[in-house]
């Protein structure tokens, strides 16, 4: 009797972890593409997509995250495949004139500020506001 109790507890635990969810790619999703709610379904876990740790939908909404790499159609989302995404501003005041922009500060002098955009292009921006 002990014994078909304990089979009856534990087989009731397992099916208790089957209301997991997990969150599946709706469409094919680039490299640094923006992950939003609406690009996943939600759908029960099943034995057929394996991460160790699945992106929670409540998460996505508050982070902005981005793709590491490619991933495709209705694949399970897993923290290893996107990354959160970091806001970088500048913001530079040249006395009447004040910038702000997306990027990283490379380089300052007294002539220019060189600033690597979002994308990875390279911007100067004269202090006298001239192209040279």
């Amino acid at each position: 009797m002990k014994y078909f109790t304990i089979l009856i507890i534990f087989s009731i635990l397992i099916h208790a972890s089957d209301d997991i969810v997990l969150p599946i790619s709706v469409k094919s999703i680039n490299w640094k593409e923006k992950i939003t709610p609406s690009n996943v379904k939600i759908i029960k876990k099943n034995n057929t997509f394996k991460c160790k740790k699945y992106l929670d939908i409540d998460i996505l909404k508050k982070n902005k995250y981005r793709a590491k790499h490619y991933v495709l159609k209705n694949k399970a989302l897993c923290f290893e495949d996107v990354y959160v995404q970091s806001d970088k501003k500048i913001k530079f005041n040249f006395g009447f004139l004040e910038i702000e922009k997306d990027g990283e500060l490379i380089k300052e002098t007294s002539d220019y500020i060189k600033i690597k955009n979002v994308d990875g292009t390279m911007t100067k921006i004269y202090k006298n506001g001239s192209d040279n």
